[in-house]
């Protein structure tokens, strides 16, 4: 749309076509709300989340050539991998993370966030890494990520482990009132981490 007036208009011709251009550009502007996001607030303050929205932020965010090396990552810089923003909106609410040494043999360190509620101590999510070639731990594959993954479900909590440069990504959810809903968080927390580490 231009709204440049000729070089002879009179002024008369030239407020009456500013006024025009001013009224289309309101009507063109009003056009484009409703762009922005929201946030979901759960009301009873438990924080638990049943059927988490699809999200943007499950997208793999760093460039390709720019993913970590998950083998070379100490513990609490596996901490960096996500935070408690994503995983309340992936799983549930969580503390900050912490680093922690999980195993010597083999060797599994990663970092472990707590939930948010100190009432509901058997609700954690663990981001950790295996040696390489644990993909194949779980008892039945995973096929919708972009790796080999496997996934392994017990009565408080589900784990998921996936084949990545050099390591084995293994998210563990823990939550021992939501049945199948751990699997799918894990399945979500690991898509997430996907896309930081290089595979």
């Amino acid at each position: 749309m231009s709204c440049a007036s000729g070089a002879g208009s009179s002024s008369g011709r030239t407020g009456s076509r500013v006024s025009a251009c001013a009224g289309a550009l309101l009507v063109l502007l009003s056009g484009c709300g409703g762009g922005g996001t929201t946030t979901d607030t759960d009301s009873t303050g438990t924080g638990r989340k049943t059927t988490p929205a699809p999200s943007s932020s499950a997208a793999p965010t760093t460039p390709t050539e720019q993913r970590e090396q998950l083998a070379d990552l100490s513990a609490a810089r596996m901490c960096s991998l996500t935070d408690p923003a994503e995983l309340r909106e992936l799983a549930f609410a969580v503390r900050d993370g912490q680093p922690e040494e999980v195993s010597f043999d083999p060797p599994v360190r990663g970092c472990r966030y707590g939930a948010e509620q100190e009432a509901e101590q058997d609700r954690s999510v663990l981001v950790a890494a295996q040696p390489d070639g644990f993909e194949g731990l779980g008892s039945e594959p995973v096929s919708e990520l972009a790796v080999t993954a496997s996934m392994t479900s017990y009565a408080n909590d589900c784990t998921v482990y996936s084949d990545v440069a050099g390591a084995t990504l293994q998210v563990v959810v823990s939550d021992g009132d939501s049945g199948t809903e751990r699997c799918e968080a894990a399945r979500r927390i690991t898509r997430r981490v996907l896309g930081e580490v290089a595979h």
